[in-house]
């Protein structure tokens, strides 16, 4: 059976390390799509809808695959959703966050994350620790607004207040202003959404440089401080809270065994793991369970069915296909930078257990 991955060879290594052994020979089919980066704070430099549409329709009619299996950014896994309608092939996405995926088409499956699950656990946990009034700053694109949304709804929930709200375009580098106006607000904490990589690492020597650090105000962030880019940034991180669905330094023994298999393979390099690494490696551990039991020459519906509720060790935690959304339900961690050993580590702190997408709690399907 032809299963293939239309994202960017990013995903590949995960693929292949975490192929089981099969009643039926799977063949994997790799197609890259180039034309978009994806950090863990979502952002891009091109959207790469119309290249993976493309290449989904090249695998299923050319190649005759079964499912796919991949995907980026969600504009991707979006434009492929009437591909998956029309040749009934199931489409497993390993890292497009945006909620509003799985209920795009009945063949969508995801095993990556949504911001909206990392941004209300970051808002109730905020408030639970005593900051009462926060300022946001968050990039001027989808998954910023809904990083903002949600961290405000749950923050306002639980009794805080937003002071100040600011959206920033997604290249933006120059946060000098923003900081001064942060700075007369006189918040508790800033909270942050950010592109990972020189937008993040701008904004953080602003907030040092104009004094938002002297001044006790607490930051917040998200996947900008992912172990992948803690080296780019100075000690001035240090305290800073993020939250993430995958700490990479945790000892879970699937952890060990996947930053293991990939360091045989590239080196120190391959185990440097993230979230796309994580989401590929339960991506094909979900697709195998689910042939496991629907038997091998499982396809479409008979397939999706068989991931529906499905409870898996993951190298993040344990996590479940929600059985109703076809959405991943895992545990999301609050994290201190701290410095360990002379390297700066994202630390957990705290775990929200077993989280459920919540746009789709304040969005119910009309049908399912």
């Amino acid at each position: 059976m032809k299963r293939t991955t239309a994202s960017g060879s990013s995903d590949e290594a995960c693929v292949e390390e975490s192929l089981p052994q099969s009643t039926r020979p799977v063949l994997p089919l790799f197609s890259d799509n180039t034309t978009s980066t994806q950090t863990p704070s979502g952002s891009c430099s091109s959207q790469g809808g119309d290249k993976a549409k493309q290449l989904a329709e090249e695998l299923v009619l050319r190649e005759k695959v079964k499912l796919l299996t991949g995907f980026e950014l969600s504009p991707q896994a979006l434009a492929v959703g009437p591909i998956g309608n029309e040749a009934k092939v199931p489409i497993v996405i390993m890292n497009a966050a945006a909620s509003s995926i799985t209920r795009a088409s009945p063949y969508f499956v995801r095993t990556s994350t949504t911001v909206a699950q990392w941004s209300e656990s970051m808002g109730k946990w905020a408030y639970a620790n005593g900051i009462r009034k926060v300022y946001t700053i968050t990039t001027d694109y989808a998954p910023g607004h809904d990083a903002e949304e949600y961290f405000t709804k749950a923050f306002k929930a639980a009794g805080g207040e937003i002071i100040g709200s600011t959206k920033s375009p997604i290249q933006e580098t120059n946060f000098g202003v923003y900081m001064e106006k942060v700075l007369q607000a006189k918040p508790d904490a800033l909270y942050m959404f950010q592109p990972g990589g020189s937008p993040s690492i701008a904004f953080v020597k602003a907030y040092t440089e104009r004094g938002l650090k002297a001044a006790n105000i607490q930051l917040l962030g998200n996947g900008e401080f992912a172990e992948l880019f803690l080296p780019n940034f100075t000690d001035d991180i240090i305290g800073v809270k993020s939250v993430a669905h995958y700490t990479e330094t945790n000892t879970l023994p699937e952890n060990v065994q996947m930053k293991d298999q990939l360091k045989k393979m590239f080196g120190d390099k391959g185990a440097q793991t993230d979230i796309a690494s994580v989401g590929s490696w339960d991506a094909i551990n979900l697709i195998y369970t689910a042939l496991r039991q629907a038997g091998a020459d499982a396809e479409g519906l008979k397939l999706i069915d068989a991931m529906k509720g499905k409870t898996l060790k993951s190298p993040r935690g344990e996590i479940m296909i929600d059985p109703v959304e076809r959405d991943i339900v895992h545990n999301i961690y609050i994290r201190d930078i701290k410095k360990v050993n002379g390297k700066l580590t994202a630390v957990d702190i705290a775990t929200f257990p077993m989280v459920k997408d919540p746009w789709k709690r304040d969005n119910p399907a009309k049908s399912n």
